[in-house]
């Protein structure tokens, strides 16, 4: 199982598929945290089942957590991403440029006959 954790730290992923749906967990929490007994036993059974929740939404975040870090570029700061983002951009035009001057050549035709 241990190999297979470690695989999947090294594999890329997408952000589509990083797992953020926090908001069903928290308001579980919210609405357990906010519910009024008048029986202390209910009392304790709603306040373990709101401390399961919180464990359950930590676990959820560090998941989160560990597939951010799958990401792919996230190793560099902002700085490094923007000079990247401005030499893909002057690439871009550049093939653009080249595509256009491929256009408006003049097209050679032969023929054998």
């Amino acid at each position: 199982m241990e190999n297979n954790e470690h695989s999947e730290r090294l594999s890329p992923i997408t952000v589509q598929e990083v797992d953020v749906d926090f908001l069903p967990i928290v308001y579980e929490i919210i609405r357990s945290v906010e519910r009024e007994f008048i029986d202390n036993s209910i009392k304790v059974q709603e306040s373990q089942g709101c401390s399961l929740k919180v464990l359950d939404l930590q676990k959820k975040l560090d998941y989160a957590r560990s597939q951010i870090k799958r990401l792919p570029g996230i190793e560099f700061n902002k700085q490094d991403q923007l000079k990247q983002f401005e030499i893909l951009q002057t690439q871009l035009q550049l093939k653009r440029e080249l595509l256009q001057k491929y256009r408006n050549m003049c097209s050679f035709e032969t023929s054998f006959k």
